[in-house]
């Protein structure tokens, strides 16, 4: 069975949730998922989500497109609740010009984490570097961190390796145009990596032009499974006890 490390069902995103809720619960080839938090009241629903079922955990998070009126300080107390296990989605994304007030809620939220003790989850729209250069000169995260949907980079993924920390292939590694992705999949160590659907985003192919579930785990699972010479059940199996390892409360 595969966990799904980073999904989103809130009512800001989709209109029937109780669907996609039951299609989960009901998958016998999905052992749980992670549903992310991108700002307080989706950080509230994933919680509310998490406690009324078995195989949802939560994250809380305010995502650098969400930053406008959110008090990142509810963070703290949000991540008390038994099922969270991880601040995220947090990061910087190019295509906001505020990176004065992205850079201050990323650093803010870094700190709550580590006083938490709970690793975070990076969003990085085209700012892999910058994000990085953050972590170097002004805080890092000291108890694990996961670059979702990562944008492929040789040299930002030996940084991610030397510290430790992971990286996590979503449905666009399934397209053609994902050389850079496959090359990437080909060196990060067994060790370090992860696979979600970011629905219902980015589906992968052969379901491209439909709304993404968690259901379509499977074909990233078996992308990365031919890319890297395995059998899709060893992925499993490397990517739940990867996805237990960095989140530790699951």
């Amino acid at each position: 069975m595969a966990i799904d490390s980073h999904m989103h069902i809130n009512s800001e995103v989709l209109e029937n949730i109780i669907q996609y809720i039951d299609d989960i619960n009901r998958n016998s080839g999905i052992e749980s998922v992670i549903n992310i938090g991108l700002n307080l009241n989706t950080s509230k629903e994933s919680i509310l989500i998490s406690k009324a079922n078995r195989k949802f955990y939560s994250t809380v998070g305010i995502h650098p497109l969400y930053t406008e009126s959110q008090d990142v300080r509810s963070i703290y107390s949000l991540a008390a609740s038994d099922k969270v296990v991880a601040i995220g989605e947090i990061g910087l994304d190019h295509t906001k010009n505020n990176f004065l007030e992205q850079k201050q809620y990323l650093m803010e939220q870094i700190e709550i984490a580590n006083a938490l003790s709970l690793p975070v989850i990076i969003h990085s729209n085209n700012q892999n570097k910058l994000v990085i250069k953050m972590f170097e000169n002004e805080i890092k995260p000291q108890y694990g961190c996961v670059f979702h949907c990562f944008q492929p980079d040789i040299d930002d993924l030996k940084y991610l390796v030397s510290q430790g920390y992971y990286i996590s292939f979503a449905g666009k590694i399934t397209y053609q145009t994902a050389k850079k992705s496959i090359e990437v999949a080909k060196l990060v160590p067994n060790d370090l990596f992860l696979v979600e659907t970011d629905s219902p985003y980015i589906s992968p192919e052969p379901v491209r032009d439909e709304v993404n579930k968690s259901s379509n785990i499977q074909y990233i699972v078996k992308k990365i499974a031919e890319v890297k010479g395995l059998e899709e059940k060893e992925v499993d199996e490397i990517t739940t006890q990867n996805t237990k390892r960095l989140f530790k409360k699951m």
